[in-house]
C-alpha cells in the first residue's frame, strides 16, 4: 500500500503542491524581473547565495538547485539578454577591453583597438567575471614584473637571437680566412705525413692527429656557414615577432596603469567585479532581495 505521508510527516500531495508553487513563483519572479530590465533581480535570482554574500553581506542557505535548474536551458539568451548593461558598465571601468559575441551568449574578450590585438580570453556573463587566457595573462603579469627592473618580456629571447646572428655573420665573413687556414694545415699534415717511417713516432701521431681534428672543425663551420644566410633570416623575423610582442604588452600596461595605476589594483578590480557591476545597478542605495 502507498503511504499518504512521508516519514510521518506532511502528505505527499501537499510537498509535490509546495514544490510546485516554489518553481511557479521563482519563474515567475524572473520573468518579471526580465520584462522590467531589473537585471540587478535577475542576478539575485540565478545565483541567491552569492548574491545574499556580497551584495547583501548575509548569509544564506544553499542555493535550491531544483529551482534554478529550471533555467538551465536558456542561459545563452540569458546571458545575451543580461549582456548589454554589463558590457556598456565595462566600457567605463576596463575601456581597454572589447568583446565579440561570437555565440548567442557567449563572448570572446580581445585587449586594446591596435593593430594585432590579443584575444584575451572570454567574458562569463551570467557569472559576471572575466574567464582570461592564462598563457596571456601570465605574460602579462611577467610583463609587470620585468618592467619595474626596466627589462622587456623578450629582451633575454631578441638579445640570444642577435648573439647568434652575429655569430653566423662572422662565419660567412671568415670563409677566406677559413680557407687559408684550410691550406696552411693541410701544407703541415702533409708534411708530417712524410716524416713517417716503418715506426711513427708518439709525437708525430699526436701532431697529425691534431692537424686532422682542427680541419675537421674548419669543414663543421663551413657547412653551417652555408646555410647562414637563411638562418639569420629566420631569426631576424623571429626577432620582429618578439619586438612587436613587446610593443603590444606595452601597450597593454600603459592600458592598465593609465586606468587602476597598477597591475595589483586590476587585480583587486577583477576580483571585485560582481559586487561592483551589481551596486552600480542600484536605484538610489535601494538592494533588491530575492525571496525565496
Amino acid at each position: 500500500m502507498v503511504s499518504k505521508f512521508e516519514n510521518g510527516a506532511q502528505p505527499i500531495s501537499k510537498i509535490i503542491n509546495q514544490s510546485i508553487k516554489q518553481k511557479v513563483n521563482y519563474l515567475q519572479e524572473l520573468d518579471q524581473a526580465v520584462k522590467a530590465h531589473e537585471d540587478q533581480k535577475v542576478y539575485a535570482l540565478l545565483d541567491q547565495k552569492r548574491y545574499a554574500a556580497e551584495i547583501l553581506h548575509r548569509e544564506e542557505k544553499a542555493n535550491d538547485t531544483g529551482v534554478m535548474t529550471l533555467v538551465d536551458d536558456i542561459t545563452n539568451h540569458l546571458s545575451n539578454y543580461l549582456s548589454s548593461k554589463l558590457i556598456n558598465y565595462l566600457s567605463q571601468a576596463y575601456p581597454f577591453f572589447y568583446y565579440e559575441e561570437y555565440q548567442l551568449g557567449h563572448f570572446r574578450i580581445y585587449f586594446g583597438n591596435w593593430w594585432d590585438r590579443r584575444q584575451f580570453g572570454e567574458l562569463d556573463v551570467l557569472n559576471i567575471r572575466f574567464i582570461f587566457d592564462q598563457t596571456e595573462y601570465k605574460k602579462l603579469a611577467q610583463s609587470f614584473e620585468l618592467s619595474q627592473s626596466g627589462k622587456r618580456f623578450n629582451g633575454e629571447k631578441i638579445d640570444q637571437l642577435s648573439k647568434e646572428n652575429d655569430r653566423l655573420q662572422n662565419l660567412i665573413d671568415s670563409q677566406a680566412k677559413r680557407e687559408a687556414k684550410k691550406e696552411e694545415l693541410q701544407a703541415e699534415l702533409k708534411e708530417a705525413s712524410a716524416r713517417n717511417g716503418l715506426f711513427e713516432s708518439s709525437k708525430n701521431r699526436e701532431a697529425r692527429e691534431a692537424i686532422v681534428s682542427e680541419l675537421s672543425k674548419l669543414e663543421d663551420q663551413d657547412e653551417e656557414a652555408r646555410t647562414a644566410a637563411g638562418k639569420i633570416k629566420e631569426n631576424n623575423q623571429a626577432v620582429l615577432e618578439l619586438s612587436k610582442e613587446n610593443t603590444i604588452l606595452s601597450y597593454e600596461r600603459k592600458s592598465i596603469v593609465d586606468t587602476f595605476e597598477s597591475f595589483e589594483d586590476f587585480e583587486v578590480q577583477n576580483h571585485n567585479l560582481y559586487a561592483n557591476y551589481l551596486k552600480s545597478l542600484v536605484d538610489g542605495g535601494k538592494q533588491v532581495i530575492a525571496h525565496d
